[in-house]
C-alpha cells in the first residue's frame, strides 16, 4: 500500500477523519521529496531565487485560508472510539508532527498495529542526516516517542510521555528503511513502562537476528480520572 492509497484503503484506521486525506497526503509527500532533495543537491542562484518566489507565493495562498485548530477531545476519544484492528495502519491526525502522511515536515513511515504492539517501517531522507549517512539522533529519538504514543491508541489509554531514555547503539542510516518495534513492558497504577527497539531492514522485515540498532525505555503517565 501507498500513501495515495489512503483514503481507499479500509485497513486504515484513522482517528480524526480527513476528506482530503488523498490530496493533502500526495502534496505533503511531494513536499518532503523537495525538502530532501533541497538539502542533498545544489543549484544555481537563478534557479534558487525561483524556488523561493514560488514557495513563497504558494505559502501567501494558503495563508488566506482560515487555520483549522486541533480537536479539543483527542485523549477522551481513547476511551470512547474503538480500537484499531490488528494489523491495521494507524494515523491519528492526517498532519500528525513527524509521522502524519500530510505533514510535509515529517518523514516517511506507516505505523500498524500487530497485536498489541506498534510496528512502523520508517524512511529518514537526507532533510535528517547529521553525520555522514547517519540520521540526526533527536530526529531517531522524536519519532520514538511518536510511536511509543501511537502505543497509547492501541491499547486505549491516554497518557503523557513523563521520561524517555535512548540507548543509541548504532547509527540509523539515511535513505534505507528501518523499522520500529513498542511494547507496553509493564504498568503500575496509573504509569506505564514502554519499551521500543529500532531495528535494520531484511527483505522487507525486521532483522530480528542482528542486534537492535538503538533501544529505548518510556514512561508514560495516564492523567487522574483518565484511565479505562
Amino acid at each position: 500500500m501507498t500513501k495515495d492509497d489512503h483514503d481507499l484503503t479500509p485497513d486504515v484506521h484513522l482517528v480524526y477523519p480527513d476528506s482530503q486525506l488523498f490530496q493533502r497526503s500526495r502534496s505533503a509527500k511531494a513536499l518532503r521529496r523537495l525538502g530532501n532533495a533541497f538539502v542533498r543537491h545544489r543549484v544555481s542562484d537563478a534557479e534558487l531565487e525561483a524556488i523561493a518566489q514560488w514557495a513563497d507565493t504558494a505559502a501567501s495562498d494558503l495563508e488566506r485560508s482560515d487555520p483549522v485548530a486541533r480537536p479539543s477531545d483527542y485523549f477522551e476519544r481513547r476511551y470512547s472510539d474503538p480500537q484499531p484492528g490488528d494489523g491495521a495502519e494507524v494515523i491519528a491526525f492526517s498532519d500528525r508532527t513527524f509521522s502524519g502522511p500530510a505533514n510535509p515536515m515529517g518523514v516517511e513511515v506507516e505505523l500498524r498495529r500487530v497485536g498489541d504492539r506498534v510496528r512502523s517501517k520508517v524512511i529518514f531522507g537526507a532533510a535528517f542526516e547529521s553525520a555522514p549517512g547517519r540520521v540526526h539522533g533527536g530526529a531517531v529519538s522524536a519519532l520514538i516517542d511518536d510511536t511509543m504514543g501511537y502505543l497509547m491508541v492501541v491499547i486505549g489509554e491516554a497518557a503523557y510521555t513523563a521520561r524517555l531514555e535512548v540507548d543509541y547503539r548504532g547509527g540509523v542510516p539515511v535513505d534505507h528503511p528501518v523499522w520500529f518495534e513498542a511494547w507496553e513492558a509493564s504498568r503500575e497504577g496509573r504509569k506505564l513502562k514502554v519499551e521500543l527497539n529500532v531495528r535494520q531492514d531484511r527483505d522487507g522485515v525486521p532483522d530480528e537476528v542482528a542486534d537492535p540498532l538503538i533501544t529505548a525505555e518510556g514512561l508514560f503517565i495516564i492523567p487522574t480520572g483518565e484511565s479505562s
